[in-house]
């Protein structure tokens, strides 16, 4: 009688775990969504500081990260506190530190902070100008991405969440 227990117990415990990570992958793309339109956020809010305020960089990304509130809101902070202190470091060497310490909780892609690397590359070295339609193109950009993952978030949320509980039934049914 315990042992049949046990048993149910633990055939609940496989199926519920392995599940729980099927909706956990499912959530991922969900986050990286949203870091995405944060992205893009930001950019718009970067955009119309230079564009209409006619603000430095420097002080136009301090702008943006105090409006600004979400997960790329330290890097932000970060990059603009760091560009205040004139320690030698060019913007990009900022940018790609800051990246690589406040993006870790973010559920951006490869591909997605090589494109935000390369966005804060350009950024540093363009004239007002140039820097506007480098801003436009990473929107873009950004709008592509946005609408591939879209397309297939759906389809790929609902198998994700599916192959979770079917993986559980499966070895919930060789070890019983």
């Amino acid at each position: 009688m315990i042992e049949t227990y046990i048993k149910i117990t633990g055939c609940v415990l496989i199926i519920s775990s392995s599940s729980g990570m099927g909706f956990l992958l499912a959530n991922d793309i969900r986050k990286r969504l949203e870091d995405l339109r944060s992205a893009k956020t930001i950019a718009l809010l970067l955009r119309g500081d230079i564009r209409y305020a006619h603000t430095a960089l420097p002080e136009a990304l301090e702008n943006v990260a105090r409006r600004h509130d979400g997960r790329m809101s330290p890097f932000l902070k970060r990059v603009a506190r760091e560009l205040h202190k004139y320690n030698g470091l060019s913007f990009t060497e900022i940018w790609k530190q800051a990246m690589e310490e406040e993006l870790k909780n973010t559920s951006l892609s490869k591909k997605d902070k090589v494109s935000l690397l390369q966005f804060g590359e350009q950024l540093g070295y363009l004239d007002k100008d140039m820097q506007i339609n480098h801003i436009d193109w990473y929107i873009a950009q950004l709008d592509d991405d946005m609408k591939e993952i879209t397309s297939e978030a759906k389809d790929k949320m609902r198998l994700y969440k599916s192959l979770g509980v079917l993986f559980g039934i499966l070895v919930t049914i060789l070890l019983v």
